[in-house]
């Protein structure tokens, strides 16, 4: 029964996550409720949320192709093994991955009447540019000049990684401390890019 079942789970873990990944991903896509015309606008460069999102999963989609490089070079996870069949599963999991992230949270923001482009501090000071950065990649602004706890990009970014350690081929507590690290390491990356559009030559 033991070896059974260990043949079983090596079977599941050498398929490729490309069938976990498109089913997740058509699934929260399928359930995006369309943003009305009030949500729809959003950002400087007032391009509709159906726009933003279809641009941000093709941006995603080409880092997937170097995200799985890296990890191509790293072999990992090694139960993938090297060549094309195991840049391909790296592949649809970096993709994967990027893809629950970005509907979830732009599903949210819609629902929520959240923007998700980046404002720019309207101070001086460099320390305050950098604390107001800081403090975005955490909380929205509101209309009435209050901040709200970023709900969409957080809850977006642990979806997206826990949905990516889901079909990794990894242990349970592997599989929880993925989810935890990369959903933390997406929102540290959305912090550092937020510095970058706070100090570049305004």
């Amino acid at each position: 029964m033991h070896q059974l079942s260990l043949r079983a789970r090596t079977t599941i873990e050498r398929k490729s996550p490309w069938r976990s990944m498109i089913l997740t991903a058509v699934i929260f896509v399928a359930l995006a409720p369309a943003p009305s015309h009030a949500q729809g606008r959003v950002g400087s460069d007032s391009s509709t949320r159906s726009r933003r999102y279809l641009r941000d999963l093709a941006y995603g989609a080409a880092l997937g192709f170097a995200f799985a490089g890296v990890d191509q070079l790293r072999n990992d996870p090694i139960e993938w093994g090297k060549g094309w069949h195991g840049y391909d599963r790296r592949l649809a999991s970096d993709v994967g991955e990027f893809a629950v992230q970005e509907t979830v949270t732009d599903v949210l923001a819609a629902g929520m009447d959240r923007q998700l482009d980046y404002q720019r501090c309207r101070c001086r000071g460099t320390g305050d540019r950098i604390g107001w950065a800081l403090q975005s990649s955490l909380t929205d602004p509101l209309a009435d000049g209050h901040r709200a706890i970023a709900i969409p990009r957080i809850v977006g970014a642990y979806a997206g990684s826990f949905a990516q350690a889901a079909w990794r081929p990894a242990g349970a507590s592997n599989r929880a401390r993925i989810g935890l690290v990369n959903g933390t390491t997406s929102l540290l990356i959305g912090a550092g890019i937020n510095l970058y559009y706070e100090l570049r030559h305004r």
